[in-house]
């Protein structure tokens, strides 16, 4: 479980635009990769107006350049929500631009 957050061109991070987001898998930021998330539909507000916007994002520690390809409802296949199947869920998928220095790739 994670807490996402934006970071401004003035580089001012705007906290938990997405809290909490589950990875299925360690976060990997290479340029060209995709990242899988899912997140309650609740605690997904600030998400769905970057919906094919780059940004760049702070999770876990890691600041990256990602595109927010796509935030579909789904059937949670997280095993740390196992016991919330029945809140509505998100999956994000983020097409990855390279790690959070300078300008994305």
């Amino acid at each position: 479980m994670s807490a996402l957050s934006i970071v401004k061109p003035d580089r001012k991070v705007v906290p938990l635009v997405a809290n909490p987001i589950f990875l299925p898998s360690p976060l990997r930021t290479e340029s060209g990769g995709e990242v899988t998330f899912e997140v309650f539909e609740i605690d997904a507000g600030g998400l769905k107006d970057l919906v094919g916007t780059k940004q760049l994002y702070h999770l876990d520690n890691a600041l990256f350049w990602a595109e927010l390809r796509s935030l579909q409802p789904c059937q949670s296949t997280h095993p740390g929500l196992s016991l919330l199947r029945h809140k509505p869920t998100l999956r994000g998928v983020f097409l990855m631009h390279g790690e959070g220095q300078g300008e994305p790739s």
